[in-house]
């Protein structure tokens, strides 16, 4: 019986490897464009359902008869896709990520009709836990196959598209919540994207074939072995009590109350049981190697940077228009005016991916716009209550322009080079810090601005003369405290924002240390003639490589190794 049980995981194995893998440039347009269809789909649904209850939760409370709180209605979704998103990639390693997206667009699918049949808040809430754990797959899994279908120096280009959709579904989120609540249609909110399912399927099942790797099986005791379940265990424990932590503290909870200091306790004790875990796995979820050879370096710096620059977005779209409600604009116009940010987001980021397919330029776009975003954000933080439309528009797309040109590069840059065993894992690593960046951004820079809020209303009022504020909204149209409650929530925006500016300088210097990368083409791109000055010899040499004795000028990679001597050199065309 195992020796049956052995053969037919072999079967398994051989049939796997049998399968092609085709690329983008391998199929007709028509079939390009309906996979893309169907992927950008999963990435709308996915980004759709992050802000669509924005602007509908107490419709969603009244329909719920709920009477607590109802943060839970917007932090649930956002809970379970941070926490799955890191180990999607391992998961579709073992079992496909064509299967694995599959099965998360169905997962997504039935919570969201739990959350629309919902009758109590527990069932919606419930609703909303199972289809952040689909959620976790349609943007991390559709991501990992238009890495696989494309080459390196065309990826950029098509990730944008996947970019561009994320930015535009954020941002109707809102809009089309409030559209469902106002008709008295909220159970609609979460109903609506049913019928996309079968459509998402069929276009998987029938157009998209991927090379399947020897690990990946539907053999679950085959697939058991070669996953590394203590290390998912300790890394979506980690990431729920962090979640949990910062959406309780200093709302619920004050900062230094002990169930908060608990919970950051437990998040950090069982992050260092997660190293441990990965350091004796057989198959890691992430592989320590990445964060420790400096020849991988780009991994965890672009982690890193990534994560903040969505600190930078969510931080931006959720506290400018609390602002500008504060100083006078109607919530229609404060809301409004977070739209030029986003449009230059999108646009900068299909420039920076255009630019880049054409060019091989990636670390130089990026770097230009680490430059231009605390530029940004050193603007913002001098908007004032007197401040017209016209500078909070012009600051919006310097910091738009930013944020934008470096989304899509970040993920590029993190997976050039990689073997491909390693695309899906970092690919998954990295689609996972938005969310992560999100929360902490809201938090951190909510927890300054809030604090220093109250501490300059204290000093410009007496601390025994006001009332406790939770509402700056509310609190600035009182007669008596309005004037008061202005001055301090702009002094509170604008030291906020000055830490926003800091932290993209810091992002800038460390991607200082980003090493030098290619992007590598498809068919349609012919090899350019290396030419290789002595300065980057000595530097090869560094890495490993032996030293020519002179500059060598070679009319292609082959014959630039043949001179080197070391079949593992890889040409830098641009740097």
């Amino acid at each position: 019986m195992l020796a049956n049980n052995r053969q037919s995981e072999s079967q398994v194995e051989a049939t796997s490897d049998e399968v092609p893998c085709e690329k983008f440039d391998d199929m007709s347009k028509a079939r390009v464009g309906a996979i893309l269809l169907s992927l950008g789909l999963c990435v709308f649904l996915y980004a759709i359902e992050e802000t669509i209850v924005a602007t509908a939760v107490s419709d969603i409370g009244l329909g719920v008869h709920a009477t607590g709180s109802l943060t839970w209605i917007t932090t649930s979704y956002l809970l379970t896709t941070t926490v799955i998103q890191p180990i999607t990639g391992r998961l579709s390693d073992v079992f496909g990520a064509k299967r694995m997206l599959l099965v998360e667009v169905w997962v997504f699918i039935i919570g969201n009709v739990i959350a629309g049949a919902a009758k109590t808040l527990p069932q919606l809430v419930a609703g909303r836990l199972i289809s952040g754990v689909g959620g976790a797959g349609l943007l991390a899994l559709s991501t990992i196959m238009v890495s696989q279908l494309t080459h390196e120096r065309q990826r950029g280009s098509y990730l944008n598209l996947i970019n561009v959709v994320f930015i535009f579904a954020d941002s109707i989120g809102p809009i089309i919540g409030g559209i469902f609540a106002r008709s008295g249609n909220w159970r609609w909110i979460f109903l609506f994207n049913a019928p996309f399912g079968p459509i998402i399927s069929l276009a998987l099942i029938f157009l998209v074939h991927l090379r399947h790797s020897k690990s990946q099986s539907l053999n679950w005791r085959f697939a058991m072995r070669n996953l590394d379940v203590m290390g998912m265990m300790m890394l979506i424990t980690s990431l729920t009590l962090l979640i949990i932590s910062l959406n309780l503290g200093g709302e619920a909870r004050p900062w230094k109350s002990p169930t908060i200091i608990g919970l950051f306790a437990g998040a950090g004790g069982a992050f260092l049981a997660f190293i441990f875990a990965e350091r004796s796995a057989t198959h890691p979820v992430v592989p320590i190697s990445l964060f420790t050879d400096l020849k991988w370096r780009n991994v965890p710096i672009m982690t890193i940077v990534r994560c903040l620059l969505f600190f930078h977005l969510f931080a931006t779209t959720f506290y400018v228009p609390i602002f500008l409600q504060v100083v006078g604009q109607p919530e229609v116009v404060a809301a409004a005016l977070v739209i030029p940010f986003l449009l230059m987001a999108a646009i900068a980021s299909i420039l920076a991916g255009y630019i880049a397919q054409r060019t091989g330029w990636t670390r130089p776009l990026f770097l230009i716009a680490l430059v231009i975003l605390p530029i940004g954000e050193g603007l913002m933080s001098t908007l004032n209550a007197s401040s017209h439309i016209g500078q909070i528009v012009g600051y919006s797309l310097i910091c738009g322009f930013g944020f934008g040109g470096g989304t899509q590069l970040s993920l590029v840059i993190a997976q050039i080079g990689l073997p491909e065993d390693l695309l899906p894992t970092v690919t998954a690593l990295i689609s996972a810090t938005p969310n992560l960046g999100g929360v902490l951004g809201v938090g951190i820079i909510g927890t300054v601005i809030n604090n220093t809020f109250r501490m300059r209303l204290s000093s410009l009022v007496g601390a025994n003369t006001i009332p406790h504020i939770n509402d700056a909204v509310a609190a600035s149209k009182d007669p008596r405290l309005g004037n008061y409650v202005r001055i301090a929530y702009v002094q509170a925006f604008q030291l906020g924002f000055q830490i926003l500016a800091g932290i993209a300088v810091l992002q800038f210097v460390l991607c200082l240390g980003l090493r030098r990368v290619v992007l590598k083409g498809g068919k349609d791109l012919k090899e350019k003639p290396v030419i290789r000055t002595d300065v980057e010899a000595i530097e090869m040499a560094a890495a490993g490589a032996k030293r020519p004795a002179s500059p060598v000028v070679c009319e292609s990679l082959e014959a630039w190794k043949d001179e080197v001597g070391k079949s593992e050199i890889e040409v830098i065309v641009r740097s």
